[in-house]
């Protein structure tokens, strides 16, 4: 099949640009003047880029026998993003590019939300903005459209800022942590399963408006999570739960995985067992064993 994805050269969206050129799809791949293509290195050849512009993208487009539309691409609205970055990235771009897969007869777009609440911060409303665009062109112009409500992921080579790496890596070296009290439940999945999840629906042969939630069914809270990776790197870190203030209107969330499973996909790995393998993998790589 031949494929779009925007965000390509992102920590998931190279990760599933891989595993699609592995079995033998053809792969164009947007990308950004200061896009860094490192984890896409050894398959630039196997694969085509394009500067991100729609006017670029509709001449690639123009010349047709796409599959599928892959937006990989987001923004999290981290630090001082103003809220129209967000917008830009989650609605205004991605929304651009579905209007040209009507218009050029791509019959597949995909997306990846996210399974937080809708309101919770702009980067879930513009999400859930988005989709439900999506589910106006599946009901005006007949395409399929499927959104993947993506719970919590995680994977040993992540960038370490985000929130799982860097807890292991403290505990690693007998850091303290410091936390909220950590009530909050959380659905946490391994970056192979979510990788699994996604080409198990492109290959699916699913029709019309779609969200589907991304995640194990399982929900630690965040204590049972921090407490469980202590034990497991035999680390000597304080935890610090309760020093940090905890966010107004903090949800829990697990997913539904009923549409996944209705699809024959099951999570190969437990929150337990993705875990104890990434901290693993992460000593590995930090020559820590």
């Amino acid at each position: 099949m031949k494929f779009l994805i925007l965000g390509g050269n992102g920590y998931l969206g190279s990760k599933v640009t891989v595993e699609l050129l592995k079995t033998g799809h053809e792969i164009f791949c947007t990308t950004r003047e200061n896009s860094d293509l490192l984890r896409l290195k050894g398959y630039e050849s196997q694969m085509t880029f394009i500067p991100v512009g729609a006017d670029k993208i509709e001449h690639v487009l123009k010349t047709g026998g796409f599959d599928w539309i892959l937006n990989m691409a987001c923004n999290y609205g981290k630090g001082t993003v103003l809220y129209y970055s967000v917008i830009e990235s989650n609605i205004v771009f991605p929304l651009a590019i579905l209007d040209l897969a009507v218009k050029y007869g791509v019959k597949n777009f995909m997306t990846i939300g996210t399974g937080l609440p809708d309101r919770l911060n702009m980067y879930s409303f513009s999400k859930s903005i988005f989709s439900d665009f999506g589910k106006f062109y599946v009901e005006k112009q007949g395409i399929n459209f499927v959104n993947m409500k993506l719970e919590m992921f995680y994977g040993a080579d992540e960038p370490k800022d985000r929130f799982i790496p860097d807890c292991i890596m403290k505990m690693l070296q007998n850091k303290d942590v410091d936390l909220t009290p950590g009530r909050q439940k959380r659905d946490i999945i391994a970056v192979q399963d979510v990788i699994g999840a996604i080409l198990c629906v492109i290959d699916s042969g699913i029709e019309g408006f779609q969200e589907i939630y991304v995640g194990t069914g399982e929900a630690p809270t965040i204590y049972e999570l921090l407490t469980y990776i202590k034990r497991k790197t035999r680390s000597k870190s304080n935890l610090n739960f309760g020093v940090i203030p905890e966010r107004i209107g903090e949800p829990d969330c697990i997913a539904d995985i009923t549409k996944l499973a209705e699809l024959g996909y099951t999570c190969r790995y437990s929150w337990k067992q993705g875990i104890e393998n990434m901290i693993g993998e992460v000593m590995e790589n930090e020559n820590l064993n």
